[in-house]
């Protein structure tokens, strides 16, 4: 299914299963696929109702041209008109890398139950120095675009987030591992959780589905 957001970009997102609705947003380099690959819509539509999307740039969604296309406003207009679409008012949202921070922007800004967050941290993320980085990096005219449009992205703090919130990380995380430790006492006054698993990287935030559902599971289960 698609829908076209505020700006007239077409989202293409999937729904499967029944229950308390759960929006899982995917990183910088995938589209909605991988949460169908990795094995959790299997796993949560029994539960559910799982909607995932592709974000704009991504997957089957329209890919715009131009840096302003790729905004805080323009993501977060897309998951407000797939939820217009669905009629979901409160869901939960499930977030990895990137999908992450923008599931913290969107528990910040936007009505959601309770918010999972993987593979991200607090703070300024997308700093002008983060961005050239990742431009020097870049091997197309689109992901130069997209990541040019992070740039006016502003900072989420743990204060900020409304309504239960979890984040996780693995003790291979790297620099994600570092600044979520440094930040630890400051999400759980904020009355978040944080969880640092061992021995999982990046990517088998996703991949590691044994003990990722231990920590997650519970969590959205306790919205049910």
């Amino acid at each position: 299914m698609n829908i076209a957001s505020l700006d007239g970009t077409r989202i293409s997102f999937d729904v499967v299963g029944a229950g308390p609705p759960i929006i899982l947003l995917h990183g910088f380099s995938h589209d909605r696929t991988i949460w169908s690959r990795t094995g959790w819509v299997e796993r949560l539509r029994s539960e559910f109702r799982v909607v995932t999307i592709d974000l704009r740039g991504c997957g089957e969604s329209d890919k715009p041209s131009v840096a302003d296309a790729y905004s805080l406003e323009a993501h977060m207009a897309d998951v407000d008109a797939v939820l217009l679409e669905l009629r979901v008012e409160r869901p939960m949202v499930w977030g990895w890398s990137f999908g992450a921070t923008l599931a913290l922007h969107l528990a910040k800004n936007a009505a959601v139950a309770r918010t999972a967050a993987a593979g991200t941290y607090f703070g300024p993320i997308f700093t002008s120095a983060y961005v050239e980085a990742r431009l020097s990096e870049a091997t197309s005219v689109l992901q130069r675009v997209r990541w040019s449009g992070l740039e006016s992205w502003p900072a989420v703090e743990p204060s900020e987030v409304r309504g239960p919130l979890l984040v996780y990380t693995g003790t291979r995380d790297g620099n994600v591992t570092r600044h979520l430790q440094r930040q630890r006492a400051s999400i759980e006054v904020a009355g978040g959780h944080l969880h640092v698993l061992e021995g999982l990287n990046h990517i088998e935030l996703l991949t590691a589905t044994g003990p990722v559902a231990a920590v997650v599971g519970p969590f959205i289960r306790a919205a049910a």
